[in-house]
């Protein structure tokens, strides 16, 4: 057998209150599993992206909010027709948040008129956005919203923005991933980071159930640290809610027993946190 190791891009939000969101759903391919050696379950392929029209934007997925910024999400965009209707958009590069996503990313060059996946970031607003003719389509002028959105692509998926590390959660060592307010089953697929502080002293395995997958009402941290994703000195993790793939599996690792349980109804996965370069600045 052999051993798979995850290697993803991230998201993350500022959690602030507020329900989670009511109509993100998440559209997934058949996917085998990987057992590792000691057990565990890892996912063989990314889910598939939600399909939009044309005109959709972050709204159409109440995701538009302050909860929100710092998130990525990622979208699969159709062909552009003849017969598709055209819609403003706002800014260059950096664009209002209700801007229509699919016509956004063709103006930025991060959509080809075949359409494709593209994943957009939701970040604070910016004080003006100026229009101009680009990648055949023209923007319009603005003045100041309360959210914007920028495009990311596969070069930098798996680095963390400036805005994300500012922007993602504090969590404790304590904190379950159930009382984030982000586990609802409506965002299966998504992908989320927080930020941990440096393990107490009289750090002990609890509350921690599977290993590769595990329950998504583990602690987030510690689960992290079984998982291999994090050291006691703390940091950035990601994580990413799934679908359940069978009974969860208990193990030891780096220093942590968890315990074996029931599938669930929903599982989270973590996935390596890459610190931000160059190329992961925001346009």
């Amino acid at each position: 057998m052999t051993k798979t190791l995850i290697n993803d891009g991230t998201s993350c939000g500022r959690t602030r209150g507020g329900a989670a969101p009511q109509a993100f759903a998440w559209a997934f391919v058949a996917a085998g599993l990987v057992v590792s050696m000691d057990g565990g379950q890892a996912l063989a392929a990314e889910p598939e992206p939600t399909g939009l029209e044309w005109s959709t934007d972050l709204e159409h997925f109440q995701v538009d909010s302050d909860k929100f910024v710092g998130q990525r999400f990622s979208f699969q965009c159709p062909e552009l027709t003849k017969r598709t209707k055209r819609h403003a958009i706002y800014g260059t590069n950096v664009y209002s948040s209700d801007s229509p996503i699919c016509w956004a990313a063709l103006h930025a060059g991060a959509l080809s008129r075949s359409g494709g996946r593209v994943t957009v970031q939701l970040n604070p607003g910016a004080d003006s956005y100026s229009g101009r003719e680009q990648n055949g389509l023209r923007s319009q002028d603005r003045p100041a919203t309360k959210r914007s959105m920028v495009f990311v692509g596969d070069a930098y998926a798996e680095a963390l923005t400036p805005i994300q590390r500012e922007y993602a959660p504090r969590v404790k060592w304590k904190t379950k991933f159930t009382a984030t307010g982000l586990a609802n089953r409506k965002l299966v697929g998504q992908r989320f980071v927080f930020k941990c502080p440096e393990a107490p002293a009289n750090l002990r395995g609890r509350r921690v159930y599977g290993t590769d997958r595990y329950a998504f009402n583990s602690l987030i941290c510690l689960s992290a640290v079984h998982a291999g994703r994090l050291t006691r000195a703390g940091g950035f993790v990601t994580l990413r809610l799934v679908e359940p793939a069978g009974k969860l599996v208990g193990s030891s690792r780096h220093g942590i027993e968890s315990k074996s349980g029931s599938a669930g109804n929903r599982q989270i996965v973590f996935l390596d946190t890459v610190a931000s370069t160059a190329k992961a600045a925001v346009h």
